[in-house]
This record gives C-alpha cells, structure tokens and sequence, in this order.
C-alpha cells in the first residue's frame, strides 16, 4: 500500500509540474502568434509609401512633357537662333512722308526650331572691313520671343529717310551689310545690300514676326 501511494504520488508530481510548462509552452505560442500581427500591419502601411511616391513621379512627368510638347513649353524648350543656322535677306520695304524702310529677314535653316529676342546689332561695311557711319541704334519697344520654326522666317525693319530730308546727304554706298542676330556674337554678312542710308538716321526694330 505504502508503494502504491508513492507511485500514485509520483505521477501526481508529474502531472502537476507537466501543466505549467504545458501552460508556458501555450503562452509562448500565443504570444510568438501575436508579435507577428504588428509586422503585418506595417506591412500593410509601409508599401502605403512607396506607392505615393511612384504615383507623384508618373503624374508629374506626363504633366510636364504634355507642356513641353505643347505650344509654351515648347517655345519654352526651343534654343536660340546661331548666326550658322540663319540665312537672311534684305529687300526695300513701304516708304512715306520722307521715309524709307527694309525688311531684314532672317530664315531658319536648321531642323528644329529656335529663337530670336531683341535688336540685332546692324552695320554697313566697307570691303576693307570698315564701317560706314555708325551701327544701326535701337527704335521701339522690344518685342517678345519670337519662335522660328525650320523653314520660317523673322523680320526687323530697317528705317531711314530719304535723300535731303534733315538738310544732310547719304552716307556712302555700303559693300556689305554685317547682322549680329540677338544675342549671338558671330554676325551674318550680305553683299551688296542696296542699302543707302540718308538724313543720318539708322535705325532697327527688334525683331517680330
């Protein structure tokens, strides 16, 4: 009897001390169960970022390319006219009242658009590179950018009086007309202009359409 009661309390010791480790074990679990539920929820919020932050980017570029290729950004986008990629001509314009006025033309040349703003720099030249009188001065306001696609064409108007007007006389005959486009500082030459200016007035417009 005394041995059936230690073997019975044996396996009451056993059973006792297996439900608390049983207990822990459980709790552990249950708690290892719950530490992950925060990771999940970052995870749900983290990806929440980087998707705001590819969204904003597409938005963007698609904006701004729509008002590149549009017609302000793509004056906007257009560089400016070089004296290389130009052509330009002069021919005698309408005259009135004692005045006489050219229209100095520049042509885009190039293959892709560009820009003029402001007064050329105009001057009459001698064949040994002198210059007659002196640089054409600035008339009127200055206009807006002018945007030339390839192919098109800018005028500035050239003015002087007629012969006798103001009591002076002509300045000599010019062998070459020498433009410095707008802002660049290789100029254009033409030969043999038919330009005469008179009454010591030269002037030129900025350039317009």
């Amino acid at each position: 009897m005394l041995s059936f009661a230690l073997v019975a309390a044996a396996c009451d010791g056993a059973s006792s001390s297996g439900d608390p480790a049983g207990a822990a074990a459980h709790t552990k679990s249950t708690g290892s169960a719950q530490t992950p539920a925060p990771p999940p929820d970052a995870a749900s919020s983290a990806p929440a970022t980087p998707p705001s932050s590819p969204g904003t980017t597409p938005t963007t570029t698609p904006g701004s390319a729509t008002a590149t290729a549009g017609g302000s950004g793509s004056a906007s986008g257009s560089a400016r006219c070089t004296a290389e990629g130009l052509t330009m001509s002069v021919r005698r314009a309408d005259a009135g009242a004692g005045h006489l006025y050219y229209r100095l033309t520049f042509v885009n040349k190039s293959a892709h658009s560009c820009t003029l703003t402001g007064f050329p720099g105009v001057s009459l030249i001698k064949r040994d590179g002198s210059v007659i009188g002196v640089p054409a001065k600035r008339e009127g306001a200055a206009q807006g950018r002018r945007v030339i696609a390839p192919g098109k064409a800018a005028n500035v108007t050239l003015h002087t009086l007629n012969q006798h007007i103001n009591g002076s006389g002509c300045w000599a005959g010019a062998d070459y007309l020498r433009v410095y486009p707008p802002g660049s500082k290789e100029a254009l030459t033409l030969r043999d202009p038919q330009l005469r200016i008179c009454g010591d007035r030269f002037t030129t417009s900025s350039v317009g359409g």
